[in-house]
């Protein structure tokens, strides 16, 4: 089934084409407090909720998962991994590349390709298939086998985010989006926080067990969470709205699904030719939305770097204060992003959050670039620095609201926004958070700084173009 096609003349504020479209009206606001629009009907809401049933509780446990195993071999490295597999050089490093080269190179192509299929049955497969590789790396003896496999586990674990916030788009409003990523996002916080014990608790209690070492039985414990989640997935995504099967939504709310992202002119999927790519990466859509992209995911550096533990190690701090301590940045992560997805839904307040956000990360900067500063204030600054990927969820439920006009275009610039992040992730820190520079990180902190000053900027050139094609349509 096709969502309703509405008739209205406007121009395509991207590609320049004129197109048939009517204005899209603003969507109520719900209050802070309220999850439901106060223009949803009784009808509406009981969908919302499905939506939330069917598709929430699976990329929420699936992203949460992926986590688990993004620690895995660190953690297996440490317990026993490198000396059953003889790992005196730099093969942990090794591994670490093979992964990020898996997780960079197929970001965009398996993330384009699942527009192609069926998502209900996509995304279940590949997180069975992620689950697959994940098991067999328990079985291996070198460490070429694992190479192999770390290449296969970061290919399909890595467009599962720019392909969930893609999905997201596809059935959600745009008054409904930011928090709903927040909730997604907050999932890979939560699966920091816990991993560590969850992998510690499975080591002290399983090694040994059966004749297993306990750094193998993490990969056991990673693919016994994985196939039950890919299952509940199977079971439980509804597919999109103009190509649903769902057993579990009725023709009435399928086709009111439709109807109401055609209310968003949220367009179906089309055929992916080559001048739609060319007409996709032509416009500014694609540009200044990657471009913002690289400056945000960069931003994050002072609470991914490990200055914090290393401060506090160097301050005689003890283990168990320190892994104490180091979970308060997470904490803030979560708690700023639920609050930037509840106002940003609320007030459509996307620009006042993304700003105050870059100016709190520009303030725990300059104070940690300063380093001479009281106590309580160094650790404030660590603290408040946790914010900066506060506003993941309200930049990627923008970038779907700009592209809402094309479901290619969609998937194609948040994938695109996603891997450039993930690229220059992989090799900058090299550079801008040496090591030997710990725990000052001089130049980190000034890089920050200028990154966050830099995203301002973007900030206010993607807000200058978006509301110019929203005047040109109208909206």
């Amino acid at each position: 089934m096709r969502a309703p096609h509405i008739d209205a003349k406007s121009v395509d504020g991207n590609s320049g084409t004129r197109s048939t479209i009517e204005p899209v009206a603003q969507p109520a606001r719900q209050k802070w407090y309220q999850w439901f629009s106060p223009d949803d009907t009784p009808e509406e809401r009981r969908l919302i909720m499905k939506l939330d049933g069917l598709i929430m509780v699976f990329v929420f446990l699936a992203y949460w998962a992926k986590v688990l195993d993004s620690s895995a071999t660190s953690t297996a490295y440490v317990s026993g991994m490198k000396e059953d597999l003889k790992l005196y050089g730099n093969q942990l490093n090794y591994l670490n590349t093979v992964y990020m080269v898996g997780f960079i190179t197929m970001q965009i192509p398996l993330t384009l390709l699942m527009t192609r299929f069926p998502v209900n049955y996509f995304l279940p497969a590949a997180d069975l298939l992620w689950g697959v590789f994940t098991l067999v790396q328990y079985k291996v003896n070198n460490v070429n086998q694992l190479y192999a496999f770390r290449f296969f586990v970061g290919a399909l674990g890595g467009f599962f985010f720019p392909a969930v916030q893609w999905y997201m788009g596809s059935w959600y409003k745009r008054s409904e989006m930011n928090r709903r990523g927040a909730i997604f996002f907050i999932a890979s916080q939560i699966g920091s926080m816990s991993s560590g014990y969850i992998q510690s608790g499975a080591y002290a209690t399983l090694n040994g067990v059966h004749g297993i070492e306990g750094w193998r039985w993490l990969y056991i414990i990673c693919f016994a969470c994985t196939i039950p989640i890919a299952l509940i997935g199977l079971c439980l995504l509804p597919g999109t709205p103009e190509n649903c099967t769902s057993r579990l939504l009725s023709t009435h709310e399928i086709q009111l699904a439709q109807s109401r992202m055609a209310s968003e002119h949220r367009e179906p999927r089309q055929p992916f030719t080559w001048p739609k790519i060319k007409t996709i990466l032509s416009g500014w859509h694609f540009w200044v939305l990657v471009s913002f992209a690289f400056f945000f995911s960069q931003a994050d550096g002072v609470s991914s770097n490990s200055g914090l533990p290393l401060w506090l190690k160097a301050e005689n701090y003890g283990v168990e204060d320190i892994n104490t301590i180091t979970t308060v940045s997470p904490a803030v992560t979560i708690v700023w992003s639920i609050f930037c997805g509840i106002v940003a839904d609320a007030y459509d307040a996307k620009v006042g959050l993304i700003a105050l956000t870059a100016g709190m990360n520009i303030f725990a900067s300059v104070v940690l670039a300063a380093w001479d500063v009281p106590t309580g204030l160094k650790f404030f600054a660590f603290f408040l620095s946790g914010s900066a990927d506060g506003i993941a969820a309200v930049i990627y439920a923008w970038a779907n609201e700009i592209c809402a006009g094309s479901a290619e275009e969609r998937a194609l610039v948040i994938s695109s926004m996603n891997t450039i992040g993930n690229t220059f992730g992989a090799w900058l820190p090299l550079f801008v958070w040496k090591t030997v520079d710990a725990p000052r990180y001089l130049i980190g902190y000034n890089w920050t700084i200028a990154l966050d000053v830099c995203m301002l900027l973007m900030l206010f050139i993607l807000r200058g173009f978006w509301n110019r094609e929203m005047k040109v349509k109208n909206i």
